[in-house]
Order: C-alpha cells, then sequence, then structure tokens
C-alpha cells in the first residue's frame, strides 16, 4: 500500500518514474500522479466562491463496524477500506458526515476524478437546459456546426447525455482503446497530452472529434465513450462563450460552498479534459452529491440540480438501450448481481429505486441515493494488478440496509 504523503525523496522517485505511457497503469505512479496532476499536466482553475459550508461530522460507530459483502467475503466496513485500494471515503447522511476515512491520502488532497468528471459536464448542461439556453433534444450541429458533415451531425444532445451517439470511436469495447495508438480513441486522449502523441495526433481535440465518423445509428445502443462528454463541454462552452472550467465555476462549484478550487487538466492547445480530468478533495465531490438530496441547502442557497433534471436522471433514461448493450456485471456498471434499470445524464447506472451511481477508473465514485438523502463519495488507486476497489457494490448495500 501506498503512504497519505510524500517525503522529498518519494517526490523525486515518482517524477523520475513518471512517463506518459505509465501513469495510470495503476501501482505507486499511478497513486502519486492521482493526486498530483498539477505537477505533470497543465490544470486550470474552477474556482470556489464564498463561505465554506460546514458539513458537520455526527459518526456512526455502527456503521464502521457494519459487514457487507465484498471479493475477499464479509467484512466491516472499516476493514475493507483499510484493506482495499481505497484512498478516501466520505459517506453524508442528511447532510452530516457519518464516517471519513483517508488510509491513503490526505483530506485537503485534490484527487484525479477520472470519470467522475463526466457528472460535472452533465449537471451544467442539465443547469443550462433548465434556463431554456439548450434544448437537450436538438442535434448537436444547431450549436456546433463545426461537427456538421460528421458522425455527430444530426446527434440529439440527449443521445449524447446517454452514451448512443453512435459514434465509431469507441472505449471500453474497442481492445486496446488506451494503449494502441491505431485506436481513434488512444488517439483523443493524445491529443489532451494524456498518452504519447504519435504523427497521426491532431493538435486541436476539437477538431479531432468534429471529424469522427458514425458507427451505428444514434440512440439504439448504449456504447460507452469519452468523446461524448467532450461534446457536452464543447456545447457548454459554445452557449455561454466561456471556458469549461469557468462554466464549472460560474453555474456548479462557485454554488456549493466548496472548501477547495478544483482543478481541470487542459491539453496543451487549451482543450479540457471534460471527460475525466477533474481533481477535487473527497469533501468537495461529496458536497457535489448533496446537491442531488434533500440536503442541498446545507451546501447551497439556491437549488443547483432542479426537481425536473433530477426526475429526469431518476426516471428518464431508456432501459432498452443499456439492456441491449450488456452493461451489467461483470464487467459494467451493476451493483453484484443487480443490473442498472438504465443510464442517463452521464451516470452510469441508475436503480430500479432512484439511486444512481457514477464511477472513475481507478476506484473513484459518486453514490447519491436521494430517497434516503445518502451521498456516498470515495477514490482509489490500484496497485500494479489493476485491480480496482468495489465500493460500489458496498455502497449499494449500505443505501438498502436496515442502517438507513
Amino acid at each position: 500500500m501506498y503512504p497519505t504523503e510524500y517525503d522529498a525523496d518519494g517526490v523525486f522517485r515518482n517524477h523520475r518514474a513518471f512517463s506518459h505511457r505509465n501513469w495510470s497503469d495503476g501501482g505507486e505512479i499511478m497513486h502519486y500522479t492521482f493526486l498530483h496532476m498539477s505537477e505533470f499536466f497543465t490544470q486550470a482553475l474552477i474556482h470556489r466562491s464564498g463561505a465554506i459550508s460546514e458539513l458537520v461530522a455526527e459518526p456512526l460507530p455502527e456503521l464502521a463496524q457494519q459487514e457487507f459483502e465484498t471479493d475477499w467475503g464479509r467484512m466491516t466496513l472499516d476493514d475493507y477500506v483499510a484493506a482495499a485500494p481505497v484512498n478516501g471515503v466520505v459517506i453524508v447522511k442528511a447532510g452530516r458526515i457519518v464516517y471519513e476515512r483517508y488510509p491513503r491520502m490526505r483530506p485537503f488532497d485534490k484527487h484525479l476524478l477520472m470519470s467522475v468528471s463526466k457528472v460535472f459536464a452533465s449537471a451544467v448542461i442539465g443547469i443550462l437546459e433548465d434556463r431554456g439556453a439548450l434544448d437537450v433534444q436538438a442535434p448537436v450541429d444547431r450549436y456546433l456546426p463545426e461537427v456538421s458533415g460528421s458522425g455527430w451531425e444530426g446527434v440529439s444532445v440527449q443521445d449524447v447525455l446517454d452514451m448512443a451517439s453512435g459514434i465509431a470511436v469507441l472505449e471500453i469495447d474497442e481492445p486496446g482503446a488506451y494503449s494502441d495508438p491505431a485506436t481513434g480513441y488512444y488517439q483523443y486522449e493524445a491529443s489532451l497530452d494524456w498518452l504519447v502523441k504519435t504523427p497521426d495526433t491532431w493538435s486541436s481535440t476539437y477538431d479531432y472529434v468534429a471529424s469522427m465518423e458514425r458507427g451505428i445509428a444514434p440512440g439504439e445502443l448504449y456504447e460507452y465513450t469519452s468523446p461524448n462528454t467532450f461534446v457536452l463541454s464543447w456545447l457548454a462552452e459554445r452557449i455561454t462563450g466561456k471556458p469549461f472550467n469557468e462554466v464549472v465555476t460560474e453555474l456548479l462549484w462557485s454554488k456549493l460552498g466548496a472548501e477547495s478550487d478544483a482543478l481541470l487538466s487542459m491539453s496543451s492547445a487549451g482543450a479540457p479534459a471534460s471527460h475525466g480530468g477533474i481533481s477535487a478533495t473527497v469533501r468537495d465531490v461529496a458536497r457535489l452529491g448533496l446537491l442531488f438530496t434533500p440536503s442541498w441547502q446545507v451546501v447551497a442557497s439556491e437549488q443547483v440540480i432542479s426537481d425536473a433534471h433530477l426526475a429526469k436522471i431518476q426516471t428518464g433514461g431508456r432501459r432498452e438501450i443499456v439492456s441491449q448493450s450488456g452493461v451489467g456485471e461483470p464487467p459494467g456498471f451493476g451493483f453484484g448481481d443487480e443490473l442498472p434499470r438504465h443510464s442517463t445524464y452521464q451516470w452510469d447506472a441508475v436503480t430500479e429505486d432512484g439511486d444512481f451511481y457514477k464511477g472513475g477508473y481507478g476506484g473513484q465514485g459518486l453514490y447519491v441515493s436521494p430517497a434516503r438523502d445518502l451521498v456516498v463519495a470515495y477514490t482509489g488507486t490500484p496497485g500494479l494488478d489493476k485491480a480496482g476497489n468495489r465500493l460500489r457494490w458496498v455502497a449499494r448495500q449500505l443505501a438498502k440496509s436496515d442502517l438507513f
């Protein structure tokens, strides 16, 4: 396991070991990089504002000793968090912290969230939708004429939100997507400076995304791929006239009493890694989750996530495009034997009882149960075996337990 903080020798060791080929491959270099993105990649600030919303700690001792099913058998929550590749976890019930642990990071560290970043983009789109600035049933090329003639032409914003754009650049379903320069997804992340560039790498991520071709008809099948999120952030930039980090600042981060600025990884050409590049403290991720619960007033002076937006997440998804995709468990987004009802607004899984979850590569997660007024936020990085934690499964068991 890896330390909560590094001495000077540890800093030098990890900087010498870092490369664009290995930084997300597990082990200590991944752990260090995920906690220190600003030392390796260009970062834009997502600014906090106003008074910090205090999250009162009221620990539940029985929660720490609650047993859950894990890959290693039944374990208490404390034992699992200590043994599994978990870096930090915060559980909030009715606006109060009932459990908080940092076995492999410090509370103030800004941890890379990977794909949990995607719900920042979808939340911003939902806010713009509420304001009437954007119609999610309209095609993306109405707002982004640059994509006319590409695979994005005629694709509705809703299909992009639902990972059903039909775009041919696949991620999870494409062998070698993260390692083979011949794949379209590799070139997407290379254009963002996350992977080693090749002679085929486009200098502009915007131009590269605008060149992508169609694989299948939009709206037919859930196909997880991060360029969808990039299109959402591009839409937000076009509608507001501001760079994505400023959009997130204005519409989201400045509203929730964050304790710290967040960070957003940017390419050298100024394109945002909106699909996975946000870093934040675990408490601030929990504050984000609270915006989707009845306790939103604990962190915000205004309702940032509308009832209409919440209803679309909980009941507005298309079950058929998810069930036909085979997304479940393993290796998808279910909870043990429980498969998701649908996936929408970039959330990975929405359950039959209206809870929803977003995960990120390496072991990040945000689980929200509006009916139980419960939020579980966590981070993690695996060892060299790349085996991540299963806190999403634990969070689901927790939500269904007698404790809540």
